[in-house]
């Protein structure tokens, strides 16, 4: 395949849920833990880089044989670092060509999605023309602004949700880049992104606690579907990988 790292950033600190990556969630006693458990049946657990602070969460980290990122206090109290150094601050700490950016925040993205991005990066990025990838979902809906509505005919000539124009939503669960271009552009996305679409449930983002109650509602969705299994047809081989673009460069 390729030399990919993800890497799951979290920090003690958190404006709006005390301590929000360590809610309960899933089988699982945290949402560090519930993410991790995802990611390893996905990517060597050696590729997986938890990065942050604090002692507690690397030891959940080392439960699972994850690699650890020792983060600097500047880039972990509050919003103190602005976040491209927060971005540049960890990802030129990590000894891989190419990175995946993965939240615990979005719990509800499931394995094969990951999987099916890394994919998408390989043939659109690393072999092809794109430069970069982000975790979207289309939305199909009416939206306005304080002077009016942005995407649709508010009027008798109004225009019915099948023929609205395709709109993305960023889920904020997954950016992937080749390292050096985040590096360069101190940010993940560059101009030509592959907007890799993701299931609703991937784009349940826990800001509020009202979005953690919600999403362990329809985590009952996720276990019911099995979306937490992985076919082995489906699986990658990490075992050796080849950077075609570098190659050919």
């Amino acid at each position: 395949m390729y030399d990919l790292a993800v890497i799951v950033p979290v920090r003690r600190g958190s404006s709006r849920i005390a301590d929000k990556s360590m809610l309960p969630f899933g089988d699982q006693p945290s949402l560090i833990a519930w993410k991790l458990s995802q990611l390893v049946r996905v990517i060597d657990p050696a590729r997986i880089y938890l990065s942050t602070e604090d002692a507690e969460f690397h030891a959940i980290g080392e439960e699972f044989g994850v690699s650890h990122h020792q983060r600097g206090d500047y880039l972990s109290v509050g919003h103190q670092a602005p976040f491209r150094d927060v971005i540049t601050g960890i990802v030129r700490d990590i000894p891989h060509q190419h990175i995946a950016w993965a939240t615990v925040v979005c719990p509800l993205m499931p394995p094969s999605e990951y999987l099916a991005s890394f994919r998408a990066y390989h043939r659109q990025i690393v072999c092809g023309a794109r430069d970069s990838l982000v975790g979207v979902n289309l939305l199909k809906e009416y939206f306005w602004a304080k002077d009016g509505a942005l995407n649709y005919s508010a009027t008798r000539d109004h225009t019915i949700s099948q023929e609205l124009p395709d709109w993305y939503k960023v889920t904020n669960s997954l950016y992937m880049s080749p390292r050096e271009d985040i590096l360069k552009r101190e940010y993940f996305l560059g101009p030509n992104p592959v907007l890799q679409e993701l299931s609703k449930l991937s784009g349940v983002d826990i800001d509020y606690i009202e979005d953690y109650r919600m999403a362990r509602a329809l985590y009952s969705v996720y276990a019911e579907d099995g979306m937490g299994a992985i076919d082995r047809d489906q699986a990658i081989d990490w075992s050796s990988y080849s950077d075609e673009r570098a190659a050919a460069a």
